[in-house]
């Protein structure tokens, strides 16, 4: 693996389903940016006719690329566009949410070039209303105070904004679109430190975030269901430990029930189920991997207790689990 260099090229990719005036912010912000190597892809998911048109005529005037992909789902979609482009480097942003400052480019590619094991650069994601962390992105080591500000390693990122190195998702097996919305990001997290990159959390280096609700799966109509199902379909491709199976299980049931979801709890345990087994036989992770994910997602998370109080009795309408 070798750094790239500090003026590397840069392609950002925004996948984008309505939300116009979201859309059109985010990518007066790429286009604001002070590095001098960028090419934005946007990839449209089935948004309106008039969102389209608008977002097809900006790109003829702006010049960058401007895809319509259809409703293929965040993982196909994200492997679509990160394999469009041929730069060194990928930034991946969602439509909600805008880079915090014109040199946040500048300063990827600086860390990219400095730091040749750095598989995803995890950004810090801003709630764009009242400042801070959005506690809805937020999926690392608690309490989030002591957190937010500093830089660690993480076993996984925030899909609201990232960075990946385009030999590290070459290398890869790419997102896993059996996942097709949830889960997605862990999935290459792991599969990517399964080859020896890291993940790095790094404050500077930011996103302000919308948290929109047009187009936002909601818990009742679907959003819980592909939590349970794709979390226990992950559990079996990365682990295959029975126990920890029960532990997912025993989890996702109770948290379930606690907020009413009884249907989407079932079908997902179901339909999870059921995925695991066609699945692969043996884990992805190996040592050094295994010894990676427990110290910087499990063992950063807390006690069993009080990963249970905080992410198995939560009310869901408060935010999204870590």
């Amino acid at each position: 693996m070798t750094p790239q260099a500090v003026d590397a090229a840069i392609d950002v990719v925004v996948l984008s389903l309505d939300r116009l005036r979201d859309t059109h912010e985010c990518i007066d912000s790429v286009l604001e940016q002070d590095h001098t190597q960028v090419r934005l892809w946007v990839l449209d998911q089935g948004s309106e006719p008039a969102t389209v048109a608008s977002l097809r005529q900006r790109s003829l005037a702006d010049g960058f690329a401007f895809v319509e992909v259809g409703r293929i789902g965040v993982a196909a979609g994200r492997n679509r566009g990160y394999r469009m482009g041929k730069a060194p480097l990928i930034v991946a942003l969602d439509n909600d949410a805008v880079l915090s400052d014109t040199g946040v480019l500048t300063r990827v590619a600086q860390r990219f070039a400095t730091n040749a094991k750095l598989g995803v650069l995890a950004f810090a994601v801003h709630d764009y209303a009242k400042g801070g962390p959005d506690m809805g992105s937020w999926s690392y080591p608690w309490p989030v105070a002591s957190h937010f500000n500093r830089e660690f390693l993480a076993a996984r990122f925030c899909g609201a904004g990232h960075a990946v190195s385009g030999a590290a998702f070459a290398a890869s097996p790419g997102y896993d679109e059996q996942l097709f919305f949830f889960g997605e990001e862990l999935d290459l997290s792991w599969s990517l430190i399964s080859l020896g990159y890291e993940i790095r959390y790094i404050p500077e280096i930011a996103v302000r975030h919308k948290s929109s609700q047009e187009q936002r799966i909601n818990w009742a109509e679907g959003r819980y269901y592909y939590n349970v199902r794709n979390m226990l379909y992950l559990q079996r491709k990365y682990w295959h430990d029975p126990w920890m199976l029960l532990e997912y299980l025993l989890g996702y049931l109770v948290k379930g029930l606690w907020n009413g979801l009884t249907r989407p709890t079932i079908k997902g345990l179901k339909d999870g189920l059921r995925m695991q087994y066609q699945g692969k036989d043996s884990p992805v992770l190996g040592e050094a991997a295994l010894a990676y994910v427990l110290a910087h997602e499990y063992a950063a998370r807390g006690s069993a207790w009080q990963r249970f109080h905080r992410e198995v009795m939560l009310r869901l309408s408060s935010r999204p689990p870590a």
